[in-house]
């Protein structure tokens, strides 16, 4: 279920933000801040030192929360981490579900233009996962400049 006035006629994909710490709740509020009201979005944030249990706990329940039946798209802060390994099991069969590592502002900047009640939680995770590579850039390799590191190697 979304959250209250997130609601859409047709059925929006859900996303659910899984991170260490507070990292999930601050992308989520800096993309709004930048965006606007993101619908169908949460956040899922894991303390250190959390068990597996607790953590699956808060991502199952952020989940419910976002699925209106469209289906859920995990994006998760670190590749092969717990709270990664804890998003993998919502992709269980029982719902349209997929997983995206390494999640970024641009990413969820990108999740605000696209129209989640046509594209599948795959197709999401393919637009996203570019969108989060395009982001990534030396500073160097765009303006040519050479950096020099200390003691005069670069």
């Amino acid at each position: 279920m979304a959250t209250p006035g997130s609601r859409t006629v047709a059925p929006m994909v859900g996303v659910v933000v899984v991170s260490h710490e507070q990292v999930a709740f601050s992308l989520i509020e800096a993309a709004r801040r930048i965006m606007g009201m993101i619908p169908s979005i949460a956040a899922a944030c894991v303390s250190t030192g959390e068990d597996s249990a607790s953590i699956l706990q808060k991502v199952a329940h952020a989940c419910s929360q976002v699925d209106d039946g469209a289906g859920v798209l995990l994006l998760v802060d670190v590749y092969g981490s717990t709270p990664f390994n804890v998003a993998m099991t919502m992709a269980d069969g029982t719902r349209a579900a997929e997983v995206v590592a390494g999640v970024n502002l641009p990413m969820l900047l990108k999740l605000a233009t696209l129209n989640r009640c046509t594209l599948t939680p795959s197709v999401l995770a393919n637009e996203l996962q570019e969108c989060g590579k395009r982001s990534i850039r030396i500073g160097s390799e765009l303006t040519g400049k050479v950096t020099v590191t200390p003691g005069g190697k670069g």
